[in-house]
């Protein structure tokens, strides 16, 4: 899985262009706007399958990723749920939107790659 993150990871910097400092910004719970930052994060998405047939974020998907993790089961579903009500606009900005509505809503079990 490690090694996986990791070429999904180099894929969609060079891809998206995006910083490595915006990236660890996130993790510091700070969100630059830039249009590289939405669009990796939508590039993650896709990169490890989590995207519908809608080009949405599948709650199935998302659900599949956290199997192992059961305690979480209904608080990511319920994360997902609400922020996919939320999150709009082209695929970078509905990712970005999601991914912080998701970091607010299951601060636990959200990490940006």
């Amino acid at each position: 899985m490690i090694a996986t993150a990791a070429s999904v990871v180099n894929a969609c910097q060079m891809q998206t262009g995006v910083a490595t400092a915006d990236i660890e910004s996130v993790r510091n719970g700070q969100w630059p706007d830039t249009p590289e930052l939405k669009c990796y994060m939508y590039c993650l998405w896709e990169q490890f399958g989590l995207i519908d047939e809608k080009r949405e974020l599948s709650l199935n998907g998302m659900l599949t990723f956290f199997q192992r993790i059961p305690a979480y089961r209904t608080e990511v579903q319920k994360a997902i749920n609400e922020c996919k009500a939320l999150a709009t606009g082209d695929t970078c900005e509905y990712a970005y939107a999601f991914n912080k509505c998701y970091a607010e809503r299951s601060p636990r079990t959200y990490y940006l790659f």
